[in-house]
């Protein structure tokens, strides 16, 4: 076998590996996007359950409807989530334990009376973080 053949072949097994390896990665990118997506679907769906977190009791929010107007409307004006919290962690601790971060923040404290889960605190987050 000639050397350029060998050579030629090489790299066209090389770039087959890579675009096996590419299209590997876009599976699981398309996978991580719709399981992003379905958590801000999510994160919404308990926002404007009244029943659950209830945000439009107090903010106005995109979409919502009969939104009260006793806290800022989100996203703030001026200033994103990324901004105020930095990570979606802090977030998630602020929204569970509001008064921690800020003393006399007038808001419930969904985590730590458990009136959402871990879960539901990640997904309210992921929505809010969506947001801009």
């Amino acid at each position: 076998m000639k050397l350029d053949t060998i050579v030629r072949a090489g790299m066209l097994s090389s770039l087959l590996g890579t675009l096996l390896f590419l299209g590997a990665v876009d599976r699981v990118q398309a996978a991580e996007n719709a399981a992003a997506q379905s958590n801000i679907e999510a994160g919404r769906a308990i926002a404007f359950d009244r029943e659950k977190g209830n945000c439009l009791a107090c903010h106005a929010l995109p979409g919502g409807s009969q939104a009260g107007n006793v806290a800022p409307a989100l996203p703030m004006k001026g200033v994103t989530f990324q901004q105020m919290f930095q990570t979606k962690e802090k977030l998630v601790a602020f929204l569970a334990d509001p008064e921690k971060l800020f003393p006399y923040a007038n808001m419930p404290q969904f985590g730590k009376n458990d009136v959402l889960t871990p879960k539901e605190l990640q997904q309210v987050a992921d929505y809010l973080w969506s947001l801009n």
